[in-house]
C-alpha cells in the first residue's frame, strides 16, 4: 500500500502524421507515452507544452488545438501518483514519420508508432489509445477521461 501521495499537472502532445504517432519513452522502460511533461505553476498550459517540446526535442512547437483531459492513478512503490494530462494536438514543421527525432534529453528517447501499434509499444495510459484512435478518424468531442471509472 502506497504511504505517499505524488500529483502531477501535465501537459502533452499528440504530434502526427498521417496515422503515425510521434511518443516518447524513458530509456530502459516498456512502455511510452505522448511528449509534454509538468506545468510549472504560473505558466499557461500551452505555454508549459511549447517549453517542453522545445526541451525535449529542440524543436519549436504551435498549439493547434485543445484535444482534452485525461486523469490517471498509478502505484509506483510505497507512492501513489496521480496525474491530470491536458492534450493538445501540436504542430512541429519540417518533421514527418520519416523523420528521426533527436532527444534533448539523455533519459528520453523518441519514436514514431503506427495506430495499429499502440498496445504492442504500451502506450500509456491505457484509456488514450481509443481516443487517439477515433481522432485521428474523424471523431472531434472534447475528452474527458479518467481510469477511475
Amino acid at each position: 500500500m502506497a504511504t505517499t501521495k505524488k500529483f502531477h499537472l501535465r501537459v502533452r502532445a499528440v504530434i502526427h502524421d498521417g496515422e503515425n504517432l510521434l511518443v516518447a519513452r524513458m530509456k530502459g522502460t516498456n512502455y511510452c507515452f505522448l511528449p509534454g511533461g509538468h506545468h510549472e505553476v504560473g505558466e499557461m498550459l500551452v505555454d508549459a507544452l511549447v517549453r517542453e517540446i522545445k526541451e525535449e526535442i529542440g524543436l519549436s512547437a504551435k498549439v493547434k488545438q485543445y484535444l482534452g483531459v485525461i486523469e490517471n492513478g498509478w502505484p509506483e512503490g510505497n507512492v501513489y501518483n496521480y496525474e491530470i494530462n491536458h492534450v493538445f494536438e501540436v504542430l512541429v514543421k519540417n518533421i514527418s514519420a520519416k523523420t528521426a527525432i533527436s532527444s534533448q534529453e539523455n533519459h528520453l528517447e523518441f519514436l514514431w508508432i503506427k495506430i495499429d501499434d499502440f498496445k504492442k509499444q504500451n502506450l500509456l495510459p491505457v484509456m488514450i489509445r481509443p481516443l487517439i484512435l477515433n481522432w485521428l478518424r474523424g471523431e472531434k468531442k472534447i475528452w474527458q477521461e479518467s481510469s477511475f471509472r
